[in-house]
């Protein structure tokens, strides 16, 4: 090859006509995107001057034109709505929310604005609020350009505005965007229309796969290993599930019913400390205190069997679909009041007629002790007699007193006892109730998530045989030849589309850093 032929051909092997090693010029690339596509790139309008910012409403747009705006106030950029085919735009920028994921309107508007501008960079706002920037800007990326061929900026307009230009990264989206405006006008259409292609291209691309994915499965070995791995796992953890269930609901049982009983034994001391001390009076206010101190208990009791049923049942049914766990509602518990037997009464009959008599006895006893050295005195031998019978009425009614409060005191402990037990008998009961009811609810729905996943299996199972049926008896697929030569035709247009962005590069001295980034 002589001097002058070497200096006609880059050194990327791409002559000045701007064909390729193939022999395809540019515009034989827009012959063929249109024939694969549909899509003309030649239709596309001269690129302009201005920078159109596009984005989901949430995005920080208005932050980050008026941080562009005191950066570069010579830059012709601007916001806009849902209309992009105006004409006279030079370039694009696709603003991504670190916030939240792309939804399918930001997806659209990205393809529409590269498919219709073509010069298109990605911009990260908002990196000083949100601190897992990173791993959402690649998880956006993955999305709208998994190929990782357009510039990507990550900035922070607040600090832009805050003065701290060079920490924000707004210095190298500015440069990359003069760096724009300052190519020539032919290589600027040329890289907006491949874009463009690129584009149209990766669309097509997409709706082949997602229509021919599941039908089209072209390895009979890949087929045979997901059959086995399907019929391998289609029970799998069920057996391991029901076990979890039954161990965690019976420990739930016994953990509570355990706190039942210590709270009951904690309320029968308290009720026994009531009695000691109880009067006559205070029979209808000790009744109130004991029903309020159960429902109390109860509550409580209720409230941690709650919590550890939700807890067993989100153990249990973790990754299974379909029904929600939920949390059962206990059965309605019965008013204490309504199975709570009757308060004590007193005690009535001959017990009664025995008290007075020892009591009377007993005054009459101590009477006549009392007044016996009396008896002596010849002046006060009168008065004795009255004197024993008065102080014997007194002893007598003291001793009566004294031995009905014990008795009243003692039938009151009892009663309250009792009324303990029976509340304590029906929480426990109410616990099992619950636990039992957890049990086969969390069950079923184990089971029924297992039956459909078995359903599921048979119907995956009888597609891969039917497919594997098909492959053995050989029926032809052009689905394979047609992505092939798509991918074919998008590796050129991307390839050229690479060249043409890197001229501009090598041809000056004064390259933007983001750009140079977003290439590595």
């Amino acid at each position: 090859m002589n001097a002058t032929a070497a200096q006609q051909i880059t050194p990327d092997g791409i002559t000045p006509d701007g064909i390729t090693p193939d022999g395809i010029t540019p515009d034989g690339i827009y012959h063929q995107v249109w024939q694969a596509t549909g899509f003309d790139a030649t239709s596309m309008p001269e690129p302009g001057a201005s920078i159109v910012v596009a984005g989901a409403v949430g995005s920080a747009i208005d932050d980050l034109l008026a941080a562009c705006a005191a950066v570069a106030p010579d830059l012709p950029i601007s916001a806009t709505g849902s209309g992009l085919g105006t004409g006279g735009i030079g370039s694009g920028l696709m603003v991504l929310d670190p916030s939240s994921d792309l939804d399918a309107d930001e997806v659209e508007l990205f393809v529409r604005l590269r498919t219709e501008v073509g010069t298109v960079a990605l911009v990260c706002t908002g990196i000083d609020a949100f601190w897992e920037w990173p791993r959402r800007l690649r998880a956006q990326r993955a999305v709208l350009d998994p190929a990782e061929e357009l510039p990507v900026f990550a900035v922070s307009a607040a600090a832009a505005l805050a003065g701290a230009v060079d920490e924000s990264g707004l210095t190298d989206l500015v440069a990359w965007m003069h760096e724009g405006q300052m190519r020539p006008i032919e290589q600027r259409i040329e890289q907006a229309r491949l874009a463009a292609c690129v584009t149209a291209l990766d669309r097509r691309i997409r709706d082949d796969h997602l229509s021919s994915a599941a039908t089209v499965h072209t390895d009979p070995d890949d087929l045979m290993r997901r059959r086995r791995t399907l019929v391998a796992t289609r029970d799998r953890g069920r057996t391991d599930r029901l076990a979890a269930v039954r161990a965690g609901v019976a420990g739930v049982r016994t953990a509570t019913i355990a706190d039942a009983q210590t709270g009951f034994r904690a309320l029968l001391a308290a009720a026994n400390r009531r009695c000691a001390h109880a009067t006559p009076g205070e029979l209808a206010t000790h009744l109130t205190w004991l029903d309020a101190e159960i429902a109390q208990v109860n509550a409580r009791v209720d409230a941690v069997l709650d919590d550890r049923l939700e807890a067993v049942g989100a153990t249990a049914l973790l990754g299974v679909d379909g029904d929600e766990p939920g949390r059962g509602a206990g059965p309605a518990g019965q008013a204490v009041s309504a199975v709570r037997r009757a308060p004590p009464t007193g005690r009535r009959g001959a017990e009664d007629a025995l008290m007075v008599l020892i009591g009377a006895s007993t005054g009459v006893g101590v009477g006549r002790l009392i007044v016996s050295p009396m008896a002596a005195v010849d002046t006060l031998q009168w008065i004795s007699m009255p004197l024993t019978l008065v102080i014997g009425v007194a002893v007598a009614f003291w001793v009566i007193r004294i031995r009905r409060a014990a008795a009243r005191r003692t039938d009151l402990r009892s009663f309250s006892a009792e009324v303990l037990t029976e509340a304590r008998g029906r929480l426990e009961q109410r616990i099992a109730s619950r636990s039992t009811e957890a049990e086969s609810r969390l069950a079923g729905q184990i089971t029924r998530h297992h039956e459909r996943r078995v359903r599921q299996v048979a119907a995956d199972v009888a597609e891969i045989d039917a497919s594997l049926r098909r492959l053995r008896a050989g029926q032809p697929s052009g689905a394979t030849a047609e992505s092939a030569r798509l991918a074919g035709l998008r590796h050129t247009v991307a390839t050229r589309l690479a060249e043409a962005t890197r001229t501009k590069a090598r041809a000056e001295t004064t390259t933007a850093p983001a750009v140079t980034r977003s290439e590595q």
